[in-house]
C-alpha cells in the first residue's frame, strides 16, 4: 500500500483497484460465480471463493488497513438483474453501537466486479470522507439516490475491486441495463468479532487448513477441524501492521519533547 493510497483512503474511504483480478482469473471466477448453486454459501461451492479472500491484489490493503488480527466476517455473492431497484443510502455501521467510528475501522468490504459497470447500471455509489462524519449527523432525507448531495458513482471495470471503509455512506443505484451485474463482497473485521460465515463443508475445511492465513481469516483451528466464535492469532507473511491511521498525540506534560502512541 503506497503513501498516496493510504492518505486517498483516510481522505476519501474507499480506494479503487483496477485489474485485481487478470483477464485468466477473471475468466475463472466468472465461471465459478456462474456455477454457484447458492451466493451466500460461496466458499462450499468452489475452493475459488476461498482464496480470494487473500488475494494479492487487494488483500494486503485491507490487512494495512485493519491490522494483524484481521479476520474474515462474511463472502457473499450478487447478481443485480436488469430494472433491480437497488439498494438506498446507508452506512454498514448502522446499529452498531458504542463505536466511535469516526476515528475507527471495524470494518473494510472489498467489492470484486465481474462485470463492467457504468452508471446505468447497478453502479455503487459513495459519498467521500462520510465514514468521518459525526456519528449523529443523519443521512439527508432524499427522494432518490441521484439526489444525495457530493456523492460518486463508481463506474468501473470487471477485474476492479473497491475497498471501502465500513462506516461511509454508499448506495447503489438501478440496473437500467439489459444485462445482470455480477460482484463478490468480502467483509473483513476484526478477531475478536463475530462472522458471519457459512458453515464449512469438510472440504471446505481441509482446504482452508492447508493455509495458516486462510485459516486466520476464515476462524479455522486446523487442529480441531472446527470454527471458533473469536480468534486471537494474527496473519503472517505480512509487514506488521496496527491498522491505520498510525495515529499520535502529545501528552501535555511532554509537548515539544515527542509524541506517544495514541492506543
Amino acid at each position: 500500500m503506497t503513501e498516496q493510497q493510504k492518505s486517498d483512503y483516510e481522505a476519501h474511504g474507499y480506494l479503487l483497484l483496477e485489474d485485481a483480478l487478470d483477464a485468466t482469473a477473471l475468466d475463472r471466477t466468472r465461471q465459478a460465480f456462474d456455477a454457484a448453486q447458492d451466493l451466500e454459501d460461496l466458499p462450499n461451492q468452489n475452493p475459488i471463493f476461498i482464496h480470494l479472500a487473500e488475494h494479492d491484489a487487494f488483500f494486503p490493503h485491507v490487512h494495512r488497513v485493519i491490522g494483524d488480527v484481521i479476520q474474515l466476517r462474511s463472502v457473499e455473492g450478487r447478481r443485480i438483474a436488469p430494472d433491480d431497484p437497488g439498494q438506498a443510502w446507508q452506512k454498514g455501521t448502522d446499529g452498531m453501537l458504542g463505536v466511535h467510528h469516526a476515528l475507527s475501522t471495524v470494518g473494510v468490504e472489498v467489492v470484486i466486479h465481474l462485470d463492467d459497470v457504468t452508471q446505468t447500471s447497478a453502479c455503487l455509489s459513495v459519498v467521500p470522507a462520510s465514514h468521518r462524519f459525526k456519528t449523529d449527523l443523519p443521512l439527508p432525507d432524499v427522494k432518490t439516490i441521484e439526489e444525495m448531495p457530493h456523492h460518486v458513482p463508481l463506474c468501473v471495470k470487471a477485474g476492479t475491486a473497491i475497498l471501502s471503509h465500513a462506516n461511509i455512506w454508499k448506495a447503489c443505484t438501478r440496473n437500467q441495463g439489459d444485462t445482470t451485474q455480477r460482484s463478490i463482497v468480502y467483509t473483513y473485521n476484526h478477531c475478536w468479532m463475530r462472522q458471519a460465515l457459512p458453515d464449512l463443508s469438510p472440504e471446505g475445511v481441509d482446504t482452508i487448513a492447508e493455509s495458516h492465513n486462510l485459516s486466520q481469516l476464515f476462524g479455522i483451528d486446523p487442529d480441531v477441524s472446527h470454527a471458533s466464535k473469536y480468534w486471537s492469532r494474527s496473519v503472517e507473511g505480512y509487514p506488521s501492521s496496527k491498522g491505520l491511521p498510525d495515529r499520535k498525540f502529545a501528552e501535555r506534560k511532554v509537548v515539544g519533547q515527542g509524541v506517544k502512541p495514541n492506543r
